[in-house]
């Protein structure tokens, strides 16, 4: 979030807690502080503007304040019972102050200081190549709420309550559309003109190919499929208002429940959205649900989630070429979750975990292939703080398997597999050939926590390439097949290049 407090005009707040500064500054207008309009260090709440006391407030808050600051420029005073005491022993306390400048200055909240190198790091490292960006998550302050929601003052902490209020304050939402008009301006742009009209300049120029508008939106905000489709709407207005930017492309729905098809069926109909808004891409999201942390056998169940995911998959895949056939389609959070993953005291999971989820995306890749599903994103390449550490590397061979882009199999064939697995219960296969015959291959997977033998004739000769628990974190094991017959450990993964033609026996 780029801009954390709504605009609060002559006023210019700092809300921290404890042992953390606030820090207040009349910079803008080169001006000083001089006046303190309110100060509390207890239990006071309230936004800008409409500050209370509550009922815990150190006596001797508005005189600190007044002689760190009045008549400074700029001045930072840290909340700390060492500085105003202890009003309240064992109740968390807060610092609340409120200031005005003279000459007067209007005062907004835009803070990039860490969103900056994040973007710059990840833009800078996929250049040339195809991109989809998400700032999925809205101000608080846009939503009605009975009191301000407050973000963590440290901003490598978790904030789960993010998501608070389901109505926007501005109903037209165009104060919405004008917060991601000046957000997408900073950034290629090279800045933005504030509410009160004062230019912000960042010198980025960046671009990209798509912008994703929210995240899983029925859940996070609660919203309805028609309050969404105006607010995607209002979003595309306003980064066109902000940007005269008609060329970005952009990604709608980001939906994180199943068979919500109506969903669909609304927001892929033209007529419900304002005029020469584009419909380029629609997202939605797929988790396989572990039952057990620590007992792999219940990991076999990831591939049925996944088969029952393909169904939904289909149904999808019909309303769009129905409506909306020129509407792309990426599935962009494809993952496994296991219990208490966020736990930090949750039991380590067995290391064969990381080929059960290995196993689970490649199958993934040989069942979504099979639609027109333009692209896939693994979820996530940066997981969950404090889980345990399991010394990963960045070139963890899944990472590297798990992204992946699907259109048409321009250059190879994907052919009709048969196995003797009845329903394919034990094994998923998939033969590929390449479209002059001179290349055939096949991928096999263990769908399994035991074991699995399999036959397959004409391989002798040719060469396997396998991940499974031998290769651990390291490249696929590689090996020449002597026999037709292969043994596939736990959830491993094989794609066995078949000799040529010429060399079977």
């Amino acid at each position: 979030v780029a801009e954390l407090d709504p605009p609060s005009g002559l006023f210019q707040c700092s809300n921290v807690g404890e042992n953390y500064s606030i820090h207040l500054s009349c910079e803008q207008g080169d001006g000083v502080i001089s006046k303190i309009d309110f100060a509390s260090f207890g239990t006071a709440i309230g936004a800008c503007g409409q500050m209370k006391q509550g009922t815990c407030n150190a006596a001797n808050t508005s005189d600190i304040i007044q002689r760190a600051c009045i008549g400074q420029q700029k001045c930072s005073v840290i909340a700390s019972t060492d500085l105003f005491g202890d009003p309240c022993v064992g109740i968390p306390k807060r610092l609340l102050v409120q200031i005005e400048c003279n000459p007067s200055q209007n005062n907004t909240y835009w803070d990039f200081t860490h969103m900056d190198p994040m973007l710059e790091d990840f833009l800078e490292a996929t250049d040339g190549h195809s991109r989809i960006i998400s700032f999925s998550t809205q101000p608080t302050w846009l939503f009605q709420q009975d009191t301000p929601h407050i973000y963590p003052d440290n901003a490598t902490y978790v904030d789960w309550g993010y998501s608070v209020g389901t109505k926007f304050v501005d109903d037209t939402m165009h104060a919405l559309g004008d917060y991601y008009g000046r957000l997408f301006a900073w950034y290629t742009r090279g800045g933005f003109i504030d509410e009160y009209g004062l230019k912000h300049n960042s010198g980025y120029e960046y671009d990209w190919d798509y912008t994703e508008i929210f995240n899983e939106v029925e859940a996070e905000h609660q919203m309805t499929v028609e309050y969404y489709t105006r607010a995607y709407d209002a979003v595309i207005q306003g980064i066109r208002r902000h940007t005269n930017n008609y060329d970005m492309k952009y990604v709608g729905m980001a939906l994180e429940y199943h068979n919500e098809f109506d969903w669909y069926r609304y927001f892929l109909n033209h007529s419900n959205h304002a005029p020469d808004i584009p419909l380029d891409m629609i997202s939605y999201h797929f988790y396989a649900i572990g039952s057990s942390r620590i007992d792999p056998q219940s990991w076999e169940s990831f591939f049925s989630q996944l088969d029952t995911f393909t169904f939904e998959v289909e149904e999808i895949e019909e309303i769009r070429k129905i409506l909306s056939p020129e509407t792309r389609t990426t599935i962009d959070e494809l993952g496994v979750i296991l219990p208490d993953d966020n736990n930090p005291n949750a039991p380590l999971f067995p290391l064969v975990y990381w080929n059960a989820a290995a196993a689970l995306y490649a199958y993934t890749w040989g069942k979504i292939s099979r639609y027109d599903i333009n692209v896939v994103g693994h979820s996530q390449l940066v997981g969950y703080p404090q889980l345990p550490d399991l010394q990963l590397q960045p070139q963890y061979p899944s990472v590297a398997l798990l992204n992946w882009t699907t259109v048409d199999i321009n250059n190879d064939q994907a052919v009709t597999t048969r196995t003797s697995d009845i329903d394919n219960q034990n094994i998923f296969s998939q033969a590929f050939m390449s479209k002059n015959n001179n290349r055939r291959w096949v991928l096999i997977i263990n769908k399994r926590y035991t074991n699995v033998d399999v036959f397959l004739p004409g391989c002798t000769g040719g060469r396997m390439q396998i991940i499974n628990e031998a290769s651990g974190f390291g490249p696929a094991t590689e090996v020449t097949l002597t026999l037709s017959r292969i043994t596939l450990s736990p959830f491993a993964v094989a794609i066995v290049h078949m000799p040529a033609a010429e060399n079977k026996l």
